[in-house]
């Protein structure tokens, strides 16, 4: 890295907040460390914008467990492995499925309501599983799942919510993370939160990506504050895109839940033909990666962008019931999806990558866990099996607290010495060109098929950018988010180009 810290600072002569415990993000995992850890610890969470702008929030896909009669944690743990394409840590795939019953329990006894039929939870099939594992509160599965952690945690005595802050980097000191330093929005001052352990819970960077499913504020924020923090990374190359995402000329793009193909939903390409049929054993529940692929390659078979998905055969009071918003949002864009075959293309998704954890949560920096989108568990190998990642978010945030709560160190004394000085402030240069010009970078260079030539011009041009901002100082977030989205975007290209066979999310053409 060519910088330390993004702005200058002196920790003596900012206010400072300490606490036991420092969550940073909103998501399932943030919240679930919040929720354990808020009786025992003095814990504070911080969030960039509010609850309701997490990635968690706006997940219409459910959350994976081998519950049902006909399955068990051993045929979801080869689910996993085989749609890893076999890179996957095979100790933490089995952590991950063998507590996910627990996990599943976890949620309901803190007030979840998944659906049900005849009494039993419902489960559905989505793309990559054997069976019918997945669970679902309508098709708004991730703002349940939030609000429930939210409404559990928000009565924890030990715990306090601070929203709209934005994290502007982790602060070391003597090899050690001791908090965060953080932009108060509605002060609009710099200040600390210390803390003995901090835990990374900030999701994706979809938006460094011109088509994508994720929320505005997903810009990798947690990543770069990583690599910054010398943090050890890995699998940034895996980048996950979704198949299905409804085509139309906005950003983010909202996504059509694999589910409505599980429950039968086929994908065909502008002659009607179902092009997933002659393309993999499991048609068009098929593993996301192979699915886009296929996609690709028939739009530019086709010279357009997009196929359809088509849902005409399956009964309409299934549709409305099954998938309430889906249906509802449609209609306004006027696509009734009994009727209509909806256009769709595949946009960015789910980073696989991330910060290398063990299997405890804990990074290669001393005092730092992480958790979720932003940790690199080694649950999903090179490609993530559906609705794996709530659950992997879960298992994991419990895991690490739990383990914090019987291994937490004295807590700290004064604030140390922490003191970042010699960039230049600049006022008057607009990062928004480089903002959009990076996410079409992204998209044309670093998408789903990948060559050398394109991997190599695209660190070159993003070398370009960083050196214009070499020494810069910023006061805003956006510029941060700018600044962020380079130094991930950077390490996604150094990955790519290191990895050179195709496997998985990551495929090269040459």
């Amino acid at each position: 890295m060519d910088r330390r810290y993004l702005i200058d600072f002196d920790l003596k002569k900012i206010p400072v907040t300490i606490s036991d415990f420092l969550i940073i993000g909103g998501g399932i995992a943030g919240l679930t460390a919040a929720l354990i850890a808020g009786d025992e610890l003095e814990t504070t969470i911080l969030t960039k914008g509010k609850i309701k702008q997490s990635s968690t929030w706006f997940a219409q896909g459910g959350i994976a467990a081998a519950i049902g009669e006909d399955d068990s944690s051993e045929i979801h743990f080869e689910d996993t492995i085989e749609v890893g394409a076999n890179l996957s840590d095979r100790d933490a795939v089995r952590v991950v499925v063998e507590e996910a019953k627990a996990a599943i329990e976890f949620l309901i006894e803190n007030g979840a309501i998944f659906d049900r039929e005849n009494g039993k939870l419902r489960l559905a099939r989505e793309g990559g599983h054997s069976k019918a594992r997945i669970l679902h509160a309508g098709d708004g599965t991730g703002s349940v799942i939030a609000s429930t952690l939210g409404k559990a945690a928000s009565t924890k005595k030990r715990l306090t919510l601070y929203q709209d802050r934005f994290v502007v980097d982790l602060l070391i000191f003597e090899d050690k993370c001791i908090g965060a330093l953080v932009f108060d929005y509605e002060k609009s001052i710099i200040e600390a939160h210390l803390a003995t352990a901090t835990m990374l819970a900030t999701g994706g960077m979809g938006q460094a990506f011109g088509v994508t499913t994720n929320p505005t504020l997903a810009t990798g924020d947690g990543f770069a504050m990583a690599i910054r923090a010398g943090a050890d990374m890995e699998n940034l190359e895996f980048i996950q895109f979704h198949p299905t995402s409804f085509c139309f000329d906005q950003n983010p793009r909202f996504l059509i839940s694999e589910t409505i193909r599980g429950e039968g939903a086929y994908l065909r390409d502008k002659s009607g033909d179902r092009f997933m049929v002659s393309v993999h054993r499991m048609a068009d529940l098929a593993p996301r990666d192979v699915v886009c692929r296929a996609m690709v390659e028939v739009m530019k078979r086709d010279g357009v962008d997009h196929v359809f998905i088509d849902a005409t055969h399956i009964e309409v009071s299934k549709l409305r019931s099954r998938f309430p918003s889906i249906y509802k949002y449609l209609m306004e864009y006027g696509y009734d999806l009994k009727e209509d075959r909806v256009p769709v293309s595949p946009a960015a998704h789910y980073m696989i990558g991330g910060v290398k954890t063990d299997l405890l949560g804990r990074t290669s920096v001393a005092g730092l866990y992480a958790s979720g989108e932003v940790a690199s568990t080694g649950v999903h190998g090179a490609n993530r099996l559906a609705s794996n990642s709530l659950l992997e978010g879960l298992v994991f945030s419990k895991r690490a607290t739990l383990n914090l709560l019987d291994n937490l160190p004295a807590r700290m004394g004064d604030e140390p010495d922490v003191i970042e000085g010699g960039h230049r402030p600049v006022e008057s240069l607009d990062l928004e060109d480089i903002r959009k010009d990076l996410r079409r970078l992204m998209t044309s260079y670093v998408g789903i098929v990948r060559d050398n030539e394109g991997l190599l011009f695209a660190k070159d041009e993003i070398g370009h950018w960083k050196d214009k901002l070499s020494g810069c100082q910023f006061d805003n977030q956006k510029a941060w988010e700018v600044q962020n989205m380079l130094d991930v975007s950077e390490e996604i290209i150094e990955e790519a180009l290191a990895r050179t066979e195709s496997i998985g999310a990551h495929y090269r053409v040459s």
